[in-house]
């Protein structure tokens, strides 16, 4: 065949790659399918007969369940096997022969099987020779063989001290690095696309410069050695900085410019892998296409240099590089090539290349035709070929004619086969592809020189670091440090380029490594330059002349990678204007470019700005100077050549002025005075301006330091350093800062916001003693939430506050951890404890428990308050003053004892009720805690009366003088006895007016309903939002429930239907949360009322204070709503035209005729705080009816004994209400005389709801509900519509509740009584529940012979 015949069976897929065997081809689609056709005697085609055309095959996984299909990506041949590397960068082979790298001894393989011996590596690209075969495969660290981390990352967790040393030693090798047929090779001897066939090799010099490859041969660190190196880095600088690519000089632009950007034919595909990488240079959005990249590393998305090159097969020409000419069965690492950064493998017949990132060709195996690159017999290990120079020739080439249209293409792939070869070429349009060359051709260049930079200058001056001293040798390892990582970023980035070019006509320039990693370029370019400025300022470049370099200038050759920015740029510009303007193209190079030009022009004035620190200091050395020369610090400016004077100051005073990158310095004689910058405002001074003489006077606003002050403090706090407007530079920023001046914060460290010179905003403040405050701060002193540390020398432990400040001091409410152990959680004022305030005192465990919880005045205890002392079993509640119980008070005991009377000097004084369990009653005088002397009665639980003189102590015994009285009364008037109880307490209303006042303080008030309305709003909306704002553990809903109550509701209006509704439902969502300030008092209120009736105070004869205590927490909570909501009635006040709001309040299925309601304090509060207090309560309701509660149970049990008509007949029901039939899961039965708890069920089940509600409203609505269930059940008995009576209705009724067989009804039906609204006690209602009652009292009173 003498011209290219078309594969018609291939037509209409889309080929993206092409491999051809020594008698077989094959072609790989853009969808990963491989297609082979020619000789298959061997099974090279994955055929089992003869392919004469392309066949499919399948490449399949059969380890997984089901198997799947496997995506291929590459595809080589030799002359009896194939290879195949699969999307997940494994290795797949068929064929014949060793060179498969299969575990089998059955050939030919006609299926691809996996080759398991790189089974868990990352195979990055595979080539065949007719019988071995090479894989290029990324290292594994050697922490850890199954991570892999970058080299980079590698690189800064080594010590400076080896941080660049050579990569001459082989990385940590594992069990797979086996030898199974000769010996392992201990010595090591140290290029990009290079495609060959049987004997004769092409390089492309534009693509991979080997002339200025790196250095080889051994060297010496020995200063005598060193002007040798100096030389040689010299001749290499210059030619680097005159040496151009061949391929980019004397390109003829002699296409017409068309609308396309560029034409190109397609290169060849690398072999990288898809599947670990973000989309690389040369990724398509097309989801077959074989991508020609490197692998990528997992931290910055750049090939890695860290690879290794596998070998097996045949081994007769040395070809496998093992040092021997054995065979091996499988794939074997060739130990010499780890760490040279092998980019790419190639192999011909019987012979291996390989080409470095540092454009170094390594060959072996048969050099029968000198295809190895140098003179030398076949080697069997790889060495490293050598490309002579030859001298340039300006002669005149007869086939220059013939060429000169050859070379308008820019060469992107060349192969050679037999005694033929062929070159693939890219169309330059516009400079484009001579751009993209350019910067790979100045990316290896410039890799090249910084491999040599460290080989031969900077690794041999690290082993005779001792010699530079402190702290040179320090920042010299770092610019070291700071060089290779450099130097490893240009590496890869070359690599990266390099494979970029392999498919120029599928890449996107948008994803051209500049531009996508343009950040990580930055950072390592500008910390390089930080650490060669460092270095510099301190005089490390005088002590590397110390170790003889001769002329060399270390300077000016260690700040020479700063060109390569500008190189970036100007390739960049060069790009951007093969598009147009509009494109996203234009606009991501051109923003790229502006980048990449401004870092250089920064970088350049850091450059200036080091040489000018070091002039400096070389010209002001001393000891006096010393200590404020610094690596980081640079010169801005000094007052010895810009005049800058002292306000006020004296005549023969002296004064100099310094002013670095990070700090002002004022030095007078031999005194310095440092102030950071960070800390430093800056303000124009008029000649009017008085002030204190450590003001800086500036001649005019236009003064030079003036601006130099205003651009070095933008640039320490992160601008762009060109300075601002005078006076407006940074006025708030973050600093830290350490006090030195008298005052609280003497020698205080601070770190945090700052506004025009003064602390202020969010920050913390610590200590040299220990105490740290962290929180917010205003004008200099601590204001707003913060929390404070102080520790506590004597007990060891610190004391911690946790809450509002105000002025510096603890001030508003919070939460305060005694060392002692005690916690105060509440409100204080100018660092007291003033207000509401709990304290705990010790634990269970200790003889000091206790727990206070009431109103402190000055950090004492004054007003009401509760005393719970748990060591005793005793809990006073009354009245204090200074820390001491004085006034009226209850106390009660474990016991059961109850005292209520009045106190004095913390001990009980005066006239006091005494009430034992067993109910004896003691109305005397007492002059210390339980100890009586002077007038008493005495009163024994049956009625029985002791009056006289006593004397003594209530537990101990009691002496008497007097008359015992045994009066004739009946039951009632002892239990009128009993309502004296409370007649010394402290009343209900007075009680917890601490806990309103802090209320009222939220809002805005001086005093109860003393304020402006619109000011408390305010306040409820910035709490809200200040605290969902630094709450960020709230979840969702709670977050929901804040952002509803930021919003203000109208308040104003009159009361109606709709917006009673609207102030019902945001008083509901508004208790849910403690944020709110009524949520806070709902919580608190909680909080004291179970603190009161808990435990302790669980007493049946507290239950008449509990609930009118209760009811006081509704009247002065109401007071608050009002305030809050105009609109809203006195308490009890007829408010005309509110036909709905008692049903929307009690939600009753029927309606009024009256349009004349009543809203009072409980209908709208009660729903809020009864559920919270509904515990304790209840509690004390059922044991103030405990024995009420025994009879009635006692008569429940017996009566519900009896069968459903029987006990209707006991109960005096008529029969004309008793159910004759029931429904049993909707089949109707007939009831009969044995049957229990059969009739009016649904009446029955609905009253026992009475139990699982909290407010009489709920419970009267359980009541009514049962009333129209029984009314329901009764109706289809009786013919027409018929009228309730009391005899009727009550006997039957009493059967439900006999039925219903409710616990502690009594305590349920005292509960109702005591705190239904009065305005339904006359009502329908108020009848259905006196009929409840008087069923309870019958039940209670039935005899039951």
């Amino acid at each position: 065949v003498s011209a290219p015949v078309l594969e018609v069976a291939l037509q209409g897929k889309t080929v993206v790659r092409v491999a051809a065997g020594g008698f077989h081809c094959g072609a790989l689609s853009e969808q990963g399918s491989v297609y082979m056709w020619g000789e298959n005697t061997a099974g090279q085609c994955g055929q089992t007969e003869k392919v004469s055309e392309p066949c499919p095959v399948s490449v399949v996984d059969s380890e997984v369940v089901p198997p799947v299909t496997v995506r291929i990506i590459d595809l080589v041949c030799g002359r009896e096997h194939s290879l195949a590397l699969s999307a997940q960068n494994e290795l797949w082979a068929w064929g014949s022969g060793c060179q498969l790298g299969l575990v089998t001894n059955t050939f030919p393989v006609w299926k691809p099987q996996k080759v398991e011996h790189l089974a868990g590596r990352h195979v990055i690209q595979v080539a065949c020779g007719a019988y071995h075969s090479l894989a290029l495969v990324r290292s594994l660290p050697p922490q850890n063989f199954n991570t892999q981390n970058p080299p980079e990352k590698k690189e800064r967790g080594q010590s400076p001290h080896s941080s660049v040393t050579d990569r001459a030693e082989p990385s940590v090798v594992d069990d797979a690095h086996y030898c199974p047929l000769g010996v392992e090779l201990s010595e090591v001897i140290t290029g990009e696309r290079i495609l060959f066939g049987r004997t004769y090799v092409r390089l492309l010099i534009h693509i991979h410069l080997l002339s200025v490859g790196g250095v080889s041969g051994s060297y010496s660190s020995s200063p005598g050695c060193l002007e040798d190196i100096r030389l040689r880095l010299k001749a290499e600088g210059e030619a680097l900085q005159g040496q151009k690519s061949s391929s980019l000089t004397d390109i003829s632009q002699r296409e017409k410019t068309t609308s396309n950007r560029r034409r190109s034919l397609p290169g060849t595909p690398t072999h990288g892998s898809p599947r670990r990488r973000r989309p690389c240079a040369c990724r398509r959005s097309s989801a077959g296409r074989t991508q020609a990249a490197a692998p990528e590393e997992a931290g910055d998305g750049l090939p890695s240099l860290d690879t290794e090159v596998w070998s097996w097969g045949r081994g007769s020409e040395g070809q496998l590089g093992h040092g021997d000419q054995l065979a091996r069965l499988q794939p074997l690492c060739i130990k010499s090539l780890t760490g040279e950064e092998v980019i790419k493998v190639a192999a011909g017949s019987h012979h291996s290349l390989a080409v470095t990132a540092q454009c170094q060709v390594y060959s072996w195996g048969s050099n029968m035709c000198g295809q190895l690159g140098h003179v030398n017999s076949p080697v069997t290990v790889p060495k490293q070929a050598k490309v002579k120079k030859k001298k340039k020739t300006h002669k005149k080439n007869p086939k220059q004619a013939v060429l000169s249209g050859f070379f308008l293409f820019i060469h992107s792939s060349v192969y050679s086969g037999g005694q033929s070869c062929a070159v693939l070429a890219d169309q330059n349009i516009m400079g484009f592809i001579s751009a993209i060359h350019e910067l790979a051709s100045r990316e290896r260049q410039f890799y090249c020189w910084l491999s040599s930079v460290k080989k031969l200058l900077l690794t041999p001056i690290q082993s005779s670091y001792s010699s530079l001293g402190e702290p040179c040798t320090h920042l010299f390892f770092d610019l070291c440090e700071k060089f290779a990582r450099l130097s490893v970023l240009i590496g890869r980035h070359s690599t990266s380029l390099s494979y970029f070019l392999h498919d120029v006509q599928g890449c996107d320039v948008t994803l051209l490594p500049l531009l996508m990693h343009t950040e990580h370029f930055l950072d390592v370019f500008k910390e390089y330059c930080s650490s060669v400025g460092d270095f510099q300022v301190m005089g490390g470049f005088q002590s590397l002349h110390k170790l003889s370099l001769g002329d060399l200038d270390l300077v000016s050759l260690l700040y020479w990678p700063l060109q390569q920015l500008h190189q970036y740029s100007r390739v960049l510009l060069k790009l951007a204007s093969c598009y147009d303007v509009l494109t996203v193209e234009y606009q991501s190079l051109h923003q790229g470019c502006s980048q990449y030009e401004a870092l250089s022009l920064s970088l350049l004035r850091k450059k200036k700005d080091a040489e000018t620190t070091f002039i400096f200091w070389k010209t002001h050395s001393g000891k006096t100077t010393e200590f404020l020369r610094l690596p980081q610090r640079r010169v801005m400016c000094e007052s010895s050549n810009r005049s800058l004077t002292v306000q006020n100051a004296g005549r023969f005073s002296n004064h100099w002025f310094i002013l670095f990158n990070d700090a002002l310095v004022h030095t007078q004689f031999s005194t310095h005075h440092v102030y950071p910058l960070t800390c430093l405002w800056v303000k124009p001074v008029t000649e009017n301006t008085t002030g204190k003489t450590s003001h800086l006077l500036f001649l005019s606003p236009q003064n030079k330091w003036l601006r130099s002050l205003n651009q070095a403090v933008d640039q320490i706090l992160g601008g762009g350093g060109q300075g601002s407007s005078p006076g407006v530079t940074a006025m708030t920023r973050t600093a830290s800062y350490k006090f030195t001046g008298e005052g609280r914060f003497k020698d205080a460290q601070y770190t945090g916001s700052w506004l025009a010179g003064r602390i202020n905003g969010r920050g913390t403040m610590k200590w040299p003693d220990g105490r740290t405050y962290s929180g917010n701060f205003k004008n200099g002193l601590e204001d707003g939430y913060g929390e404070c540390i102080m520790p506590n020398k004597l007990l060891n432990k610190p004391d911690s506050y946790l809450g509002q400040w105000r002025d510096g001091k603890i001030h508003g409410f919070g939460k305060y951890k005694y060392a002692s152990g005690e916690v105060y959680e509440g409100c204080f004022c100018d660092g007291q404890r003033h207000g509401y305030g709990m304290l705990s005192s010790g634990k269970l465990a200790r003889t000091s428990s206790s727990v206070f919880i009431g109103q402190w005045v000055h950090d004492r205890k004054t007003g009401y308050g509760v005393y719970d002392d748990i060591t005793r079993g005793e809990k006073y509640m009354g009245l204090w003053l200074d820390d001491q119980r004085h006034g009226n008070a209850v106390v009660v005991t474990q016991y059961g004892v109850y005292y209520e009377g009045t106190f004095k000097d913390n001990k009980m004084s005066g006239p006091g009720l005494l009430v034992s369990d067993d109910d004896t009653a003691f109305h005397a005088e007492f002059s210390d805690d339980w100890t009586v002397n002077g007038k008493g009665v005495l009163t024994l639980a049956n009625g029985d009366c002791l009056d006289g003189l006593f004397s003594g102590e209530w537990n101990t015994g009691l002496k008497v003088v007097g008359t015992y009285i045994k009066p004739v009364v009946d039951e009632t008037e002892n239990k009128d006895r009993n309502s004296l109880l409370g007649q010394y307490a402290v009343a209900a209303g007075q009680r917890w007016s601490c806990v309103f006042e802090e209320c009222w303080s939220r809002l805005g008030c001086d005093a109860a309903g003393k304020g402006d309305r619109t000011v408390a709003w305010e306040n409820i909306a910035v709490t809200i939002t200040t605290a969902r704002r630094h709450s960020p553990d709230l979840n969702r809903s709670q977050t929901k429930i804040l952002e509803s109550l930021e919003f203000i509701p109208h308040h104003g209006d009159p009361v109606t239907t709709s917006n009673y509704d609207n102030i019902r439902r945001y008083l509901t969502k508004a208790c849910e949360t403690p944020l709110h300030p009524l949520g806070w008092l709902v919580e608190t209120l909680v909080t004291v009322y179970r603190m009161t009736y808990v435990g302790v105070g669980s007493n049946r004869r507290l239950l008449r204070q509990a609930v009118l205590e209760v009811q006081a927490y509704l009247t002065h909570f109401y007071s608050i709503i009002r305030f809050l909501f105009p609109g809203l009635p006195d308490d009890g006040e007829t408010h005309l035209s509110i036909s709905l709001i008692l049903e929307c309040v009690l939600k009753f299925a029927f309606s009024f005729s009256s349009s004349v309601v009543v809203v009072s304090c409980s209908s709208l509060l009660l729903p809020l705080l009864l559920p919270r207090l509904y515990p304790p309560l209840f509690t004390l309701y059922c044991l103030q009816e405990e024995q009420d509660e025994a009879q009635y149970w006692e008569r429940i049990l017996r009566l519900n004994k009896q069968p459903d008509q029987s006990l209707l007949s006991f109960l005096g029901v008529q029969e004309k209400f008793w159910p004759v039939w029931m429904s049993i899961l909707g089949e109707k039965k007939q009831v009969r005389f044995c049957i229990k708890d059969a009739c009016f069920v649904s009446a029955v089940e609905t009253l026992q709801q009475i139990s699982t509600t909290f407010t009489p409203s709920d419970k009267l609505l359980v009541i009514q509900k049962t009333f129209e269930e029984l009314t329901q059940e009764v109706k289809p008995m009786l013919d027409g519509s018929f009228l309730w009576c009391m005899d009727d209705l009550f006997p039957l009724f009493l059967y439900v509740v006999v039925r219903a067989r409710i616990r502690n009804l009594g305590a349920e039906v005292s509960l109702i009584e005591d705190l239904m609204d009065p305005n339904l006690e006359h009502g329908e209602m108020g009848l259905m529940f006196t009929t409840l009652k008087a069923c309870y009292i019958q039940i209670q009173q039935e005899s039951m012979t």
